[in-house]
């Protein structure tokens, strides 16, 4: 019986640890629970639901999710398994320190991409150097 639930408690874990790489993929674009609710056919209530590993996410519905997103589903299943495998091997605290982390970089990479092309001689900038 043991074996049962220790095995529910891993399944359970990699469940919530995809909803995690949803959410964070999702916070990447931008998007809302709405948005990715619309783009995949679900309710935001669901959406919220698989993201904190409450319901579990159905292969089609990943596969959705990921194409609105625009990431490779199998980078997110990668990195929540990793992510469960980081976890147990660091100190409390220390993978979810991690993702947070990833995301700040995230924005703040977002932000000089916004902000190259306004740069003399950006990616946008004309040949004659006429705006």
């Amino acid at each position: 019986m043991s074996d049962m639930v220790s095995a529910n408690a891993v399944i359970g874990d990699l469940y919530r640890s995809l909803g995690q790489q949803v959410r964070e993929a999702r916070l990447a674009r931008g998007a809302t629970q709405a948005d990715l609710a619309m783009a995949v056919g679900l309710t935001r209530a669901s959406v919220t639901n698989l993201e904190l590993g409450a319901q579990r996410i159905q292969v089609h519905t990943l596969v959705a999710a990921a194409q609105a997103l625009d990431v490779d589903p199998a980078d997110l299943i990668t990195r929540a398994v990793r992510g469960d495998l980081l976890a147990d091997a660091l100190p409390a605290g220390a993978a979810r320190d991690g993702r947070k982390l990833a995301r700040r970089l995230a924005s703040v990479r977002d932000q000089i991409e916004a902000l190259l092309p306004l740069l003399p001689g950006g990616p946008d900038a004309s040949e004659d150097g006429a705006a």
